[in-house]
């Protein structure tokens, strides 16, 4: 997953950024409302943490100024005190979340990452598409109920497609989700990438995870039929019959 980081006040003992690499997130960082806006003209995030204080509220208007720019990511209002008043201040801005007085970098940690699933339309406590399911918290994934060994950068991409399902992304959007801009090798590396994690993935019985759109990038489509409550042989039935006696 990708997240913007916006600090209203910079804090060089704050830890969550790093802790939030660990988890396998990639973490653009920036207390320059301007820059914020900007790279969210740009980058594809799956959310905006919003790094606030009680002194500081004057920099909520950089939700507005997010939402005017189209921003669909979740924003996630992060602090570690904040009085009523101020948390009402936040939500009214239109911050999808507030998060005070968190234990752990952790429960952050989770709270972003559920409401993240949330948005991209997973309601379970994993990405489950077609007989393949990611387990966001465990970073891991399985095939037919089977884990699957993929390496951290395998893994990634294979949580970037499913997050995007339906959506095309370009192995450069790719590369940014992976690397952040940062020491970037040559595009043709996720072609390296994608073949290795269908390979594992033919090797559990799974052949159509991953698609390959020819001359733009790759992308996840869930290909099950989701059968609706009424569509039973009986309705079914009726609706041929009433469909024939209109074509008699």
């Amino acid at each position: 997953m990708k997240i913007l980081s916006f600090e209203t006040v910079s804090n060089k003992k704050d830890l969550l950024t790093a802790f939030l690499r660990s988890r396998l997130a990639i973490v653009d960082e920036t207390n320059d409302p301007e820059e914020a806006l900007d790279l969210v003209k740009f980058y594809d995030y799956d959310a905006v943490l919003l790094r606030l204080s009680e002194e500081r509220l004057g920099d909520l208007d950089i939700v507005r100024k997010l939402r005017l720019a189209r921003l669909r990511a979740p924003i996630v209002a992060v602090a570690r005190t904040m009085n009523e008043a101020a948390r009402l201040r936040v939500l009214q801005a239109g911050a999808d979340d507030l998060i005070v007085d968190a234990l752990s970098h952790e429960e952050i940690f989770m709270k972003v990452q559920n409401l993240i699933r949330r948005s991209r339309g997973f309601q379970e406590n994993a990405l489950r598409i077609g007989s393949v399911e990611i387990n966001m918290n465990a970073k891991k994934i399985y095939a037919k109920g089977k884990p699957v060994t993929l390496t951290k950068k395998e893994y990634q991409i294979a949580e970037i497609l499913a997050l995007r399902k339906g959506v095309v992304l370009s192995k450069e959007a790719i590369l940014d989700h992976l690397y952040g801009g940062l020491d970037e090798p040559n595009p043709k590396i996720i072609d390296v990438f994608i073949c290795k994690i269908r390979k594992k993935l033919q090797a559990m019985g799974v052949e159509d995870f991953i698609e390959t759109n020819w001359g733009r990038g790759y992308m996840v489509i869930d290909h099950r039929q989701e059968i609706q409550p009424d569509a039973n042989p009986r309705t079914l039935s009726t609706l041929a019959d009433t469909h024939a006696r209109a074509i008699a």
